[in-house]
């Protein structure tokens, strides 16, 4: 809710004379806006702007980080805060949105309050004017972060900057409080919108039917990824008389045409399930298959890649230009980043049916590929899995679905196929796998639930409850974060109803394992899972 108060108005006037410039220069696009990035040379965040009494809070909307800012404690009215700028024209309003919480053993009290402030400058820096929203108080609820979201008014004359500060404004008298913050978005509503740009490599407007959902086809032109020309005509992309979803990489009269298709809908957390079917391991070395989630961004910049500005994460198959190079890869963008990459290789049978998934969750993402349909996923058809849970996981903001075949350089020696057989999406908390074939339809309720562990976190042991809808066989066991087997816990046949298994902390060879993260994995015939659980010795 706007609250302009008298106030608020006098602590950010002064704060403008006391930061003036600043420090940030005007870009088109909001960095590192979950937190995640740790800043260098005092500076708590990377990309972000601090004054006052601000660190990093550890219990967050999305990821591991969020931004804690607290009252600077110097006995009259005060603030503390995080801020960016972006370039801004006369007339532009933004539209914000986050998250923000308030810790009971911190609390907002009195009129402290959480301020957010979308600020207009000159070139040079100099404050024109302001808006000011309080998006918490000591009326909010502690302990629990509540959505915020706000549109400005529109820019002044002479704005050549618009800032956003997100801050905690404490009262004289007060004790200091805390305010966190979390998930930030700060965007123009100016043409292009940020919604706009999402559609603006799929000029041709056509689209497919493919597994219950509708799909934009992407060209005709010249795009990313690679030197690429884009074909979007049926002979290029189709759905054939059985449901199959074609790709084609091909030369035409002399030039090379990639292909990509997209989901119309953003589907948000939840379980990405893509069927394949024949060898991908005999790509040629110069094509890529692509299977991912992105964002258009209001801009392209490489210099904004470090923090995952356009929320990308892929499953790849391609040798990568090297004949002799694994196919298959998992990905976090940006791919050259520590951590960010688990490689694997694989030969395909002819006509083999394969699933390739990312569970994209707020802490972690959850690849796998495993032979059969969507509902045969099983520790027997797995081919390789991996649980990212470093510092990009892409944000739930406007990233939808892709499917590609590009072209890294040079000429293949024939023109590729790929032919997808279905795409099953689990939202978060649902079903993981539905049985195989189309068209794929949830059951009306879960066939198995994992329950909250208690205690967790714990030392030394902890008890995993399940509950189950029917009678069945299920499997129950700890992974690490790599997804490598820790210990089996149960394996069997079980009643329907509710079930506890205790873990005592011990690996599968009975040593201690060490103090962590782990993943608790309940499979059963046509449902997986998961959750995590830290181990504190």
């Amino acid at each position: 809710m706007r609250r302009p108060s008298c106030l608020v108005l006098l602590s950010t006037a002064l704060l403008a004379v006391a930061f003036g410039a600043g420090q940030a220069h005007g870009q088109c696009i909001l960095a590192n806006p979950s937190f995640e990035i740790a800043g260098s040379g005092g500076a708590v965040f990377g990309g972000w702007n601090q004054f006052g009494a601000v660190g990093m809070a550890g219990e967050a909307v999305h990821g591991a980080r969020a931004a804690r800012v607290s009252g600077p404690d110097t006995g009259g009215w005060d603030v503390s805060g995080f801020w960016q700028e972006q370039d801004c024209v006369p007339g532009e309003q933004w539209e914000v949105a986050g998250h923000v919480r308030h810790p009971a053993g911190k609390p907002l009290t009195g009129v402290s309050a959480a301020i957010v402030n979308v600020e207009w400058r000159t070139a040079a820096g100099a404050l024109i004017s302001y808006d000011s929203f309080a998006v918490a108080d000591a009326g909010s609820a502690p302990d629990a972060y509540a959505a915020f979201g706000f549109v400005s008014s529109a820019a002044p004359a002479n704005t050549a900057k618009a800032r956003l500060l997100l801050g905690v404004l404490q009262a004289p008298g007060e004790p200091s409080p805390d305010a966190w913050y979390d998930q930030v978005t700060f965007h123009s509503t100016t043409a292009p919108t940020i919604d706009d740009v999402q559609w603006q490599d799929f000029p041709g407007g056509r689209t497919v039917a493919f597994a219950g959902r509708t799909w934009r086809v992407k060209g005709p032109g010249f795009y990313g990824p690679g030197a690429n020309l884009f074909c979007h005509l049926p002979d290029c992309v189709w759905v054939d008389g059985d449901g199959q979803l074609h790709l084609t990489l091909s030369n035409r009269s002399g030039n090379w045409y990639a292909t990509e298709v997209v989901t119309e809908e953003t589907l948000g957390y939840g379980d990405y399930v893509l069927t394949t079917v024949g060898r991908l391991d005999l790509l040629d070395p110069l094509a890529v298959l692509g299977i991912f989630l992105w964002q258009y961004g209001p801009c392209w910049d490489d210099g904004y890649l470090w923090w995952n500005a356009f929320n990308e994460i892929d499953i790849e198959y391609s040798r990568w230009t090297d004949p002799g190079a694994s196919i298959g890869q998992f990905v976090a963008q940006p791919y050259n980043w520590s951590g960010n990459l688990e490689r694997f290789d694989y030969d395909f049978a002819p006509g083999e049916v394969t699933s390739h998934a990312m569970r994209w969750l707020a802490d972690r993402v959850e690849y796998r590929v495993w032979r059969g349909g969507p509902g045969d996923e099983s520790p027997a058809n797995l081919i390789h899995a991996w649980t990212y849970t470093g510092p990009h996981i892409p944000r739930p903001e406007r990233p939808r679905l892709h499917l590609n075949l590009w072209r890294i350089t040079g000429a293949p020696a024939a023109n590729q196929e790929i032919v997808f057989r279905d795409f099953v999406f689990v939202p978060e908390g649902g079903v993981s796998a539905v049985e195989d074939g189309p068209p794929a339809t949830l059951p009306a309720a879960p066939a198995g639930r994992l329950l909250p562990a208690v205690p967790n976190p714990f030392n030394p042991r902890t008890t995993v409850r399940f509950a189950l809808a029917r009678a069945g066989e299920v499997e129950l066991a700890v992974y690490d974060p790599g997804g490598r087997l820790v210990r089996a816990l149960v394996s069997g046949p079980f009643a329907a109803g509710e079930h506890a298994v205790v873990w005592d902390g011990l690996d599968r060879r009975g040593q201690g394992a060490a103090s962590g993260v782990y993943l608790v994995v309940l499979r059963g015939g046509n449902f997986v899972e998961s959750q995590r659980v830290t181990l504190v010795r």
